[in-house]
C-alpha cells in the first residue's frame, strides 16, 4: 500500500482564507504538472511557492503550489501541497478531481504521518507528539508536546537502550565464549551497571503523573452547601460570568464545567449542586452527582459560607481527592460566629469582590502540580508510553531478583532483551503493525 500515491485535505473544512490539499507519492509531481497552469516566468522550484491556476475541465482556481522532492519532505516521499481559496465545495471538488485521475487515492487517517515513520523521518513517539501538539489546550501542554515532537523523548530512550545494549553484549560474551581466557562480567558488575539504567527509567516514569495532568488538565470540584458561593467562585476563577448566581438555594442542580489557565496549566473546574437534605427528585440527583464528581476530581474546594455556622457545613461524605477549605464572603458583615477549632481554613476569599482569588489559584496550582517535574524538558504525557515504562521497571525488578538468586546468565540476557524491547516500543523500534495501525487511526485524514 505504501507505493500508492495518496491525497487528502490538510486544513479544516469550512470557509476560510486558504484550503490546502496534500499529495504524497510518485504521482504527486506528475499530477501537479498536469493540473497546475503557471505563468511563463513561473517555474516549479523545489521548496519554493509558485503562483498559478489549478485547472480542470469546467472550473479553475488561482492557487499557490509547492513541491517537496523526496527524501526531504514530511513523508520522505515526493510531496505536493496545493493552496486553494478557502471554501468547502471548491476544496472537496478539487480533491475529487484528483482522485478521478485513477492514480491517486484518498489517504487513510494518519497515513501521511505513518509514512513519515516508516520512511525514517520521525519515530512513533514524535508522531504521537504531533497529535498532542495539535490538540494542546494550554501552554504547558504545548511545551511538553513540542519537546516530544522535536525528539526529546526519543533521545532519552536511546540513551537508556544504548546502555542496555552494552550490558547485553557483555553478558552475551560470557555466554558464548565460556572457555576463552577473558575476564567475564560478574553479577555485582551487572548490578552496578544496571542501577543507573533503572534510575533513568524510573525518573522518566515519575514524570508521567505531572505529564498526564498537564495533558488532561487538573479537575477541580466545587463543593459546599447551597448559596455558599460556588457559582460566584466559578465565575471569579474564570474571570467572567459563566454560572447563574442568585440568592435562591438549589439553583445549581447539575454539574457545570469550564476551564481556565494558570501558570500555563489548564484547570477544569466543576460547579456542583449544593449539598443538603432535599426531597426534590431533580435536586437529589444533582447532589449525588456532586458527590461522585468530588470523589473523581484531582482536588475539591470545600467552600464555607462565613454567614452560616460552620458546624452544619462540614463534608458529610468521604472523598479520595485532595481538599482545600475556603472561607467565602469575607466582605460581608458576619453576624454568626464561624470560629470552629475543628475546621482549619486554608484561605479566606470573597468571590463576589474578587479578594484573594489569585492567591487561591496559586494554592490550587501548588497542591496539584509537582514542581520537581513541572519544569522538566521531557515529560511522559502519553498513557502508552507510561505503560511501557511501567512494564520495563517490572522487568528490571525481575532482573534484580535473578541477580540476587544468581540465576543463569542466559536467563539474565533474556530479561535484559525484554526490557530493551519494551523501551523500543515507545519509539516504534520494536512496535508491531497492529499497534502502528491503532496509533495512526487517531489522526485526521490530512495528517
Amino acid at each position: 500500500m505504501q507505493e500508492d500515491t495518496i491525497c487528502a485535505i490538510a486544513t479544516p473544512l469550512g470557509t476560510g482564507g486558504v484550503s490546502i490539499i496534500r499529495i504524497s507519492g510518485d504521482e504527486a509531481l506528475p499530477l501537479l504538472k498536469k493540473v497546475f497552469k503557471k505563468n511563463l516566468e513561473t517555474k516549479i522550484i523545489p521548496r519554493e511557492m509558485a503562483f498559478g491556476v489549478v485547472s480542470f475541465d469546467d472550473f479553475c482556481d488561482q492557487a499557490l503550489c509547492v513541491y517537496f522532492p523526496k527524501p526531504n519532505s514530511f513523508t520522505g516521499e515526493d510531496v505536493v501541497e496545493i493552496n486553494l481559496h478557502g471554501g468547502y465545495y471548491i476544496t472537496k471538488t478539487v480533491l475529487e478531481e484528483i482522485i478521478k485521475t485513477g492514480k491517486i487515492r484518498l489517504a487513510e487517517p494518519g497515513e501521511f504521518s505513518k509514512r513519515a515513520v516508516l520512511n525514517g523521518k520521525m519515530d512513533i513517539s514524535q508522531a504521537e507528539g504531533i497529535i498532542d501538539l495539535i490538540n494542546a489546550n494550554s501552554h504547558a501542554e504545548l511545551r511538553a508536546s513540542s519537546n516530544i515532537v522535536t525528539g526529546g523523548l526519543r533521545d532519552k530512550i536511546n540513551v537508556i537502550q544504548t546502555s542496555l545494549t552494552d550490558l547485553i553484549s557483555q553478558v552475551d560474551v560470557a555466554i558464548d565464549y565460556p572457555d576463552q581466557d577473558i575476564e567475564y562480567i560478574t553479577y555485582p558488575e551487572i548490578k552496578n551497571l544496571l542501577e543507573p539504567i533503572i534510575e533513568k527509567t524510573q525518573h522518566l516514569y515519575d514524570t508521567s503523573a505531572t505529564g498526564l495532568i498537564i495533558k488532561n488538565g487538573v479537575t477541580i470540584a466545587l463543593s459546599g452547601i447551597p448559596n455558599a458561593g460556588k457559582s460566584s467562585l466559578l465565575n471569579a476563577l474564570l474571570g467572567y460570568d459563566r454560572a447563574i448566581v442568585t440568592e435562591i438555594a438549589g439553583t445549581t442542580r447539575d454539574t457545570l464545567s469550564e476551564s481556565y489557565e494558570f501558570n500555563g496549566v489548564r484547570f477544569n473546574i466543576v460547579d456542583t449542586a449544593g449539598i443538603r437534605q432535599s426531597n426534590d427528585i431533580v435536586e437529589k440527583a444533582g447532589i449525588e452527582r456532586a458527590k461522585k464528581t468530588a470523589d473523581q476530581a484531582d482536588l475539591v474546594i470545600h467552600l464555607i459560607d462565613s454567614q452560616v455556622p460552620v458546624s452544619i457545613q462540614k463534608l458529610d461524605y468521604t472523598t479520595n481527592s485532595q481538599i482545600i477549605t475556603v472561607l467565602n464572603k469575607i466582605d460581608a458583615p458576619t453576624s454568626i460566629n464561624t470560629i470552629d477549632s475543628t475546621v482549619k481554613f486554608d484561605i479566606r476569599v470573597s468571590a463576589k469582590e474578587n479578594i484573594n482569588i489569585t492567591e487561591l489559584k496559586q494554592m490550587i496550582f501548588d497542591k496539584t502540580i509537582n514542581q520537581t517535574y513541572f519544569n522538566e524538558k521531557v515529560l511522559i504525557t502519553n498513557t502508552r508510553h507510561k505503560q511501557a515504562l511501567e512494564n520495563t521497571l517490572k522487568v528490571f525488578k525481575q532482573i534484580e531478583q535473578a541477580i540476587s538468586n544468581k540465576d543463569t546468565l542466559d536467563c539474565l540476557a533474556l530479561l535484559l532483551r525484554d526490557a530493551w524491547l519494551l523501551l523500543g516500543s515507545i519509539t516504534g523500534e520494536t512496535t508491531d503493525q497492529k499497534i502502528l495501525d491503532t496509533i495512526f487511526s487517531k489522526f485526521c485524514l490530512g495528517k
